[in-house]
């Protein structure tokens, strides 16, 4: 085993000390700078190809091989032996730029075997020239940086840099460059968006503007009207980095391997905004341009509340949509996986980036949120499908003119002008200034034929249509809260109508209609994206999780990949969730009749102290949230009907999400939703509600996952707050003089469970609901209608039984036949919770120990029962009029007080 010690590094080189031979200092044949952070580099068994100037070769033959690994510095010299089992690791701190600070330190580790080498190598880079034997090393070219106008440019350096690079040799000296993993960092890009956003905003200290003529730049309108299409300055060094990758992936010979890429917008900042590492992450993924020009206004705005970055789309690429969608996902998990795991990721998609996100959104675990502008998903709605393929084929000068003349179509050019104006300033002012705009729009329309030649919009029209039929199909499987943003005069797609559409098909959609917005809704000066964010209570700058994430083992042939943690979008999973923010959980209450329920009923809820078993209240009393696993076990009054209230007053009170273990039915599962050849007895848990069950999306939501031992101990294992009904839908659709009474199983596994992960038991019972309604027929009474019965127990046949075994003395074990019930005056709810019962993971073997404990479970809630009903008659508020009276007195700011304590 090699030992010893790196010393200090030269200038623009890299030492490596070794006590057994001599220092060795020699150029190194690559012109390619190592990236930030550190990649692997494989040397020859015995050999050291560096200090000799072995040549670049193409694709790296199979051999033994060993592992240097190297940081942000060019690499120069290394050690001229090494032995068989030997591998040293370079960390070079700072840039080395001097002498001084230029610090080299290494550590020896243990043998690595060849298949995890191997790992570690990826598609070749096909730039670099082959190097045959017999080449001499002095005369091989190094790999040169890529040039545009014969000079190197600062995009194509920064990409030679960022460029993640492995060596391996041969015994017979020929060393082979290789790309492995995707790159840990999306490169920079600068966008002088200084000069030419916010102009007012930005500089209000500057002096005053001429009156007339506007301010403009004749030379540049006159290139646009009469020469040549360019880029323009804004994407500019976008594309330049674009050229850089094409040519590092040698695009010469095929333009569409660098594909999509994923990179950092950098801009001046407004002042005082947050450190961009402490924000978001957000991501904007490009309408059919592919480059961002339709949203590039609203960057320094959301640059105060995000971690900006962007993706292009090369007009030469032609890889399909689930390729790109591949590509973005593995770029975007590298770009998480370093990140603070309490930091939310958005993703931003646009028109055909509505697509790119929908189908992002399920292929990575690491997004919470989406926004979706004018989404593409009625593409095979609208006149495209039929009128896009005529335009590639219009005469060049034609084509030449479409942007201009497509412009009041695809956006609202009067409100993308209106960026420059002021409404403090004259009307004559705003005048010239509105024009100055106008005639700014035109060279930004004309970049549109450099973005969109005709081959690639042709290629795109392809793309729009794969995306919108993938997309489509699998929309009820997005999981992600999502706020969908549709201009009301959107004439491309027909967005507005759609809205309703995507609102009723995903699961936790809701959509915003801006009032005479077109296609291009973000380039409209009256859109703040920040704002509506804002108003729709949207944004959140840190996961509010159930419990902790943390990242999943990567397995296979990435398991040397870093995954991203989870975000909190698990919903219907035993995963840690996301809570909802206030303004979600007010619109979910309003929209399930919760708030009008909760003005009905005036719920008082009650808890017990550990200590005192003094009943107060409020829910002061219960185990602290994050303090461990906690199971709460209560009983289910007729129809679930207190169950929601519940829920809602435990995040509203305690900033806590109960997991509730639902039944599946309840869900909108069915036996088709089950994995065939499974058990009837118990759900399949990674089986999420069926697409069409908006009452199951809204129990997901809110924390529900399907029964089952496995949830139940995951979910105790991650020390949730997990809420259970014994009795469940046998004790939730009551017979006739069962009012109250518990209904449930003799097994006590669940308290074994809960023992073995030392999870703290809390009993707990609420009355209300079943004096709120009066039951005229129960399920035997229904069953025994002639005709009737026998279409019940056929229904009966298609539902997923959640177990067996739910009482002694039916004969049905589950089901979901609802009685015939008449509506009373409602009557308050009361809920109380019994003191904690503390467990111990000794006694959960001990079938005597656990029986007792259920047991004490089942009698704490009868108590609590009984002493809910004899005390709830002291009430003086139990009655509805005098509780509305009151509450009606002091306009709704204070409930109706309660018994005596």
């Amino acid at each position: 085993m090699l030992t010893g010690k790196h010393t200090a590094a030269q200038p623009g080189g890299l030492q490596t000390h070794c006590p057994q031979r001599q220092l060795l200092k020699g150029p190194l044949a690559l012109a390619l700078r190592a990236p930030a952070g550190r990649f692997p580099i494989v040397l020859p068994v015995g050999q050291c190809p560096l200090s000799r100037g072995w040549p670049v070769a193409a694709t790296p033959p199979a051999l033994d091989v060993q592992t240097l690994e190297s940081s942000e510095a060019a690499v120069k010299d290394v050690a001229s032996d090494m032995h068989d089992t030997d591998v040293v690791e370079a960390v070079v701190l700072g840039n080395c730029d001097s002498e001084d600070d230029s610090v080299v330190r290494g550590e020896v580790e243990e043998e690595e075997e060849k298949g995890d080498v191997a790992a570690f190598l990826g598609a070749s880079l096909s730039g670099a020239k082959p190097a045959r034997q017999n080449d001499d090393p002095a005369t091989v070219a190094p790999l040169p940086l890529p040039t545009i106008g014969g000079t190197a440019t600062s995009s194509a350096i920064r990409m030679a840099e960022q460029v993640t690079a492995v060596i391996s040799a041969t015994p017979d000296g020929v060393v082979a460059a290789t790309s492995p993993l995707p790159l840990r960092q999306a490169p920079e890009v600068e966008l002088p968006l200084a000069a030419l956003v916010g102009r007012r905003m930005t500089d209000p200290s500057r002096s005053p503007r001429p009156f007339f003529p506007p301010p403009l730049d004749l030379q540049r309108l006159s290139d646009t009207v009469l020469g040549e299409p360019t880029i323009g300055p804004i994407f500019n060094e976008l594309f330049e980095l674009s050229r850089a990758r094409q040519a590092a992936a040698g695009a010469s010979a095929n333009p569409a391997a660098a594909g999509p890429l994923l990179y950092r917008p950098r801009f001046p900042r407004s002042p005082g905004s947050p450190p961009a590492s402490s924000l978001p992450l957000l991501v904007y993924l490009p309408g059919i341009d592919g480059t961002g020009l339709a949203a590039y206004r609203q960057f320094p705005l959301l640059s105060a509340c995000f971690d900006l970055r962007g993706v292009f789309l090369p007009p030469e690429d032609r890889t399909p949509f689930h390729g790109l969608v591949e590509s973005l996902a593995q770029q975007l998990e590298d770009e998480v996986a370093p990140l603070d795991p309490s930091r939310p990721v958005y993703l931003l998609g646009e028109s055909f980036g509505g697509l790119i996100a929908l189908e992002l959104a399920q292929r990575v675990s690491c997004v919470d949120r989406l926004i979706l502008v004018n989404p593409a998903t009625s593409f095979d709605r609208s006149l495209w499908p039929s009128l896009g393929p005529l335009l590639p084929a219009l005469p060049p000068e034609l084509y030449r003119l479409l942007p201009l003349a497509l412009s009041p179509i695809l956006s609202n050019p009067l409100s993308m002008a209106a960026w420059n104006t002021s409404n403090t300033d004259p009307l004559p002012q705003q005048a010239v200034d509105l024009l100055s705009g106008l005639l700014y729009l035109l060279p930004e329309l004309s970049s549109l034929q450099v973005v969109l030649p005709p081959e690639t919009l042709s290629w795109r029209l392809q793309l729009l249509r794969e995306g919108a039929e993938a997309v489509n199909a699998s929309l009820g499987k997005v999981r992600q809260r999502t706020l969908l943003l549709v201009g009301e005069s959107d004439l491309v797609i027909p967005s507005a109508s759609e809205a309703p559409r995507l609102e009723t098909v995903m699961p936790r959609c809701q959509a915003k209609v801006v009032r005479g917005g077109s296609h291009a809704l973000l380039q409209e000066a009256t859109v703040d994206l920040v704002r509506l964010l804002q108003e729709e209570d949207f944004y959140v700058s840190r996961r509010n999780l159930t419990s902790p994430n943390t990242p999943a083992a990567a397995a296979g042939a990435s398991a040397s990949r870093r995954k991203p943690a989870p975000s909190g979008a698990g919903f219907g999973t035993p995963a840690p969730v996301e809570l909802p923010t206030p303004g979600e959980l007010h619109r979910a209450a309003d929209a399930r009749g919760l708030t009008a329920l909760r003005r009905l009923v005036s719920p008082i809820f009650l808890s017990t102290d550990e200590a005192s078993g003094r009943v107060q209240l409020g829910l002061e009393a219960l185990p602290r949230p994050g303090s461990g696993p906690v199971l709460f076990v209560g009983n289910h009054q007729l129809l679930a009907s207190d169950m929601p209230l519940m829920v809602e007053e435990f995040i509203k009170a305690r900033g806590q999400l109960l997991r509730g273990l639902a039944h599946p039915v309840a869900l909108g599962m069915t036996k088709t939703d089950a994995s065939p050849g499974r058990s009837t007895s118990g759900p399949d848990p990674r089986v999420t509600a069926s697409e069409g069950s908006r009452f199951g999306h809204y129990l997901e939501t809110f924390g529900a996952v399907p029964v089952s031992g496995r949830n139940l101990y995951q979910l105790l294992r991650q020390g949730e707050a997990v809420l259970l009904y014994p009795g469940g839908v046998r004790e939730a659709l009551k017979l006739r003089n069962e009012q109250y009474k518990l209904v449930w199983p003799r097994r006590a596994e669940f308290v074994r469970m809960a023992c073995r992960l030392g999870a703290t038991l809390v009993p707990f019972a609420a009355v209300g609901a079943e004096d709120s309604v009066e039951l005229l027929l129960d399920r035997k009474d229904l069953m025994a209608v002639p005709g009737l019965g026998d279409w019940l127990r056929q229904q009966q046949k298609g539902m997923v039984m959640a177990r067996r075994g739910v009482t002694v003395s039916e004969d049905v074990d589950e089901s979901f036949v609802f009685p015939l019930v008449a509506p009373k005056s409602p009557a308050r709810f009361y809920y109380l919770f019994g003191a904690p019962i503390r467990t111990d993971p000794r006694f959960a073997e001990d079938r005597d120990a656990v029986s007792q404990l259920y047991g004490q479970v089942q009698s704490e809630v009868e108590r609590c029962l009984e002493y809910l009903i004899r005390k709830r008659d002291q009430d003086p508020y139990k009655d509805l009029l005098p509780r509305l009276l009151y509450e009606a007195s002091w306009g709704g700011r204070r409930q109706a007080p309660t018994f005596t304590l």
